[in-house]
Formats: C-alpha cells, structure tokens, sequence
C-alpha cells in the first residue's frame, strides 16, 4: 500500500495479458484468452522474481525478463516455485474459441476492448476488498497507437462503470520486462491457453492455487462457426 500523508491507502494492482494470434483462419491458434494477475501486495513477488533472474545471470543466462513462451523449462519451473509459494495474490482468465468470433469485431481495436474488459470486469466486480481506495490497471506496450487508445478507452470506461465513485484508477501501459507482475500474468494467461490450445494442464495444475474462479469459455454457448 502506497503511504499517502501518512495515510495507508489499499490499492488494488491488476496486471491484463493475453495469448493466442489474432489469425482467424484454421491456421491460426484455436483460442485466444485474456488473463488478469491482482494483488494488494505487489512487492513480495516481485522481489522473489527480481532476485531469481539476478541468480540466473549470475549463472550466464541472460534474462531481461521472464516469458512463459521463451523461458526454458527449468527456468519456468523456478518462476511457478515462486508463484505459488506466496499467497497474496490472484488470477481469473477467460477464453476465446476464435472461429466463433463475428467477422465484424476481429479487428483488434474492436477485439482488445470487447474481451479484455470482460475479464476486467469480472475482477472489479466481485474481487475488491471493501477498504479499497484506489485501482491502477497495467497492460504491456501495445505499439499500435489506435490499438492503445481503444484499450485505454474501455479500460477507463470498465473501470468508471464497475468502482463506486469514490475509489481512484489509472491506466498504464509498461514495457513487460519493467513489471514483474505483467510477467506473472503472462504466465497465468500462458497455462490456460496450453490447456485448451495443446490440452497441457501441466502449468495450469501447478499455479491452480492462486486462479480465483475456473476461465470462462465467453463463447460457448454460440452455435456459428465462421470457418
């Protein structure tokens, strides 16, 4: 909690990732889906993390971040060690079956804020403590200008319509690797995209602790397929 004039102030810290392709044709991925990693307590982790990747380039393993796709398997066992050894923390997800996704909304600056702010919502909504007193939001760098602005937009709009009036949010947009906790939310959205891209639960079963409810399947009940 940030000290502001010497009063403590609980703020919440919620950290959106996604992962899949945004090729809507079979040679795409099947699935696309969004993660958020939240916490009152970001430090703890984040220096578990921090001092894990010195000890690897202590060791020569050159690590600027932590990248669930890019990392090897040692170095991933090591992150979810750290993930699920601290309890502070959550995360709640939701998936995409991409063939089910109307032509009119694959544009990514329809889809970003469409499907982001579901999962968003779902957090603001159901997952604040009642001391709450203020919601910072991060995202990593999204380079596209008008797909930042369209995030940022509904990012604010979610975050204006779900928190009572008094409570404060910002909405930033970090590189990955000057956030730790943008790196755990990468790995939370990374296991349940292996579970239903590859049927791989072996991630998702290790950090299943910390997901708050089971990923929403958004889509399951449509019945087009448009390819």
């Amino acid at each position: 909690w940030p000290d502001l004039c010497g009063l403590r102030v609980p703020t919440l810290h919620a950290h959106l990732d996604e992962s899949g392709d945004l090729n809507f044709t079979p040679r795409g991925s099947h699935y696309y889906t969004f993660a958020v990693a939240w916490t009152y307590n970001p430090s703890l982790l984040a220096q578990d993390l921090t001092g894990l990747r010195f000890g690897y380039l202590k060791t020569g393993i050159d690590l600027h971040r932590f990248h669930a796709t890019e990392d090897q398997q040692r170095v991933r066992d090591a992150v979810i060690a750290r993930l699920v050894m601290r309890h502070d923390w959550w995360y709640a997800a939701i998936v995409i079956q991409k063939r089910k996704v109307n032509p009119s909304i694959r544009e990514p600056e329809q889809f970003y804020p469409k499907f982001a702010t579901m999962v968003l919502r779902f957090v603001l909504k159901g997952c604040l403590r009642r001391d709450t007193d203020q919601v910072l939001v991060f995202t990593d760098e999204i380079p596209v200008k008008r797909q930042r602005d369209a995030v940022k937009k509904s990012i604010r709009v979610a975050c204006r319509a779900e928190l009572r009036p008094r409570i404060r949010f910002g909405c930033y947009h970090h590189p990955a690797a000057s956030n730790t906790w943008i790196q755990v939310a990468d790995y939370c959205c990374w296991a349940v995209q292996r579970k239903w891209e590859r049927n791989d639960a072996r991630t998702y079963d290790q950090i299943r602790s910390r997901l708050f409810k089971d990923e929403l399947n958004v889509l399951a009940r449509g019945t087009t397929e448009y390819y």
